[in-house]
């Protein structure tokens, strides 16, 4: 065999043996960082929760104490806020992350991070006539759900301060732990920030949320800072987002529930989802028709902005036969027709 020959095939089988290393110590790498699965979330299944309490009733801002006692009022079994940092580094519950307009007294481009809990408690909001309703802390508004039975998700909208975001609600673990592991779980759009969560606290749950075009809808809003480079190929960024959020790391952080747009909902998604123990949440809906037969099932959650009640599960029809004479009449009857159709086969 020529030399050359010789080269090329000593190098393809180094290539060879050196790809299949690489491959085993990353597949090891993965399998050393997987946690383990997370509390279950199944039974939280036909729940209905208040999207930040509410959105678009007159009078009642979203994400505050009123809007969640509205919620809670139309039925809602949980809520859903959003949690950002402040300037002092306190939790304070709000979507944006500037004012955008929400709050009176200040510039809309102005960050909730430029403004001390002190200073944004003495704001008041667009939407309320009255100009009492304040911005609550995530304490506050633990303490309110837990107080009137109400389940928590809670969503870390935090970019630049991330794991300290997470490290401060999980002190709120430690000091109302009954409350805190078995009504709540920690939801995000960034699996970075759930695997962290989880890493640090392997007893609590989380939830992963997903759509697809995330990056898109929060360019297009303006509500969520995106930085400079996802902006150059959002849609390219859009389909690695969602493989990473909806392929890799549920098994990475053993997450509790998966929270996708509610249009990527099937019966096969619920399956695949539910045979791991594994609960679906679905949000984004803008009216109770979106929201299907299918979508009203155990084990699948839905967040609404209202109308929490006409999101519920479809009722089972009233039982009158308590004493169970019906269902004797009912057996009889299937008693005779076989009967006679032995006597009529004799």
């Amino acid at each position: 065999m020529f030399p050359a020959q010789e080269f090329l095939r000593y190098s393809m089988k180094s290539l060879l043996l050196a790809s299949s290393l690489a491959v085993a110590a990353g597949w090891a790498y993965v399998r050393h960082i997987q946690l383990p699965a997370g509390p279950s979330r199944l039974d939280w299944g036909a729940c209905v929760f208040g999207h930040r309490g509410c959105r678009g009733v007159p009078g009642v801002p979203e994400n505050t104490l009123d809007a969640f006692k509205y919620a809670l009022s139309r039925g809602a079994a949980g809520i859903e806020v959003d949690v950002r940092l402040t300037k002092d580094n306190e939790l304070a519950i709000f979507h944006d992350f500037s004012c955008n307009g929400h709050l009176k007294g200040v510039e809309t481009t102005k960050r909730i991070d430029e403004l001390t809990l002190h200073e944004l408690k003495s704001l008041p909001f667009q939407a309320d006539p009255t100009g009492q309703i304040r911005l609550p802390t995530l304490e506050e508004s633990l303490l309110f759900c837990r107080e009137n039975k109400l389940k928590m998700l809670i969503e870390i909208k935090e970019m630049r301060r991330a794991r300290l975001c997470a490290d401060k609600v999980l002190d709120l673990y430690r000091r109302y732990p009954d409350y805190m592991y078995e009504h709540t779980v920690i939801i995000a759009f960034n699996p970075a920030v759930l695997y962290y969560v989880r890493e640090r606290d392997r007893n609590v749950a989380v939830g992963q949320l997903h759509s697809g075009r995330v990056l898109r809808s929060w360019i297009s809003s303006g509500s969520v800072e995106v930085p400079w480079y996802a902006r150059l190929c959002p849609t390219v960024l859009d389909w690695l987002l969602n493989y990473v959020q909806e392929s890799i790391n549920p098994w990475l952080s053993g997450v509790s529930l998966m929270c996708p747009h509610y249009d990527l909902f099937s019966e096969t998604y619920k399956r695949r989802w539910h045979t791991r123990k594994i609960g679906v949440l679905l949000w984004g809906f803008s009216s109770p028709a979106q929201c299907t037969r299918e979508m009203r099932t155990p084990g699948v959650i839905v967040e609404s902005d209202d109308q929490h009640e006409e999101f519920a599960s479809p009722k089972p029809p009233a039982n009158f036969d308590i004493f169970g004479d019906q269902a004797r009449e009912r057996e009889r009857e299937e008693e005779e027709q076989r009967r006679r159709l032995k006597l009529g086969a004799e």
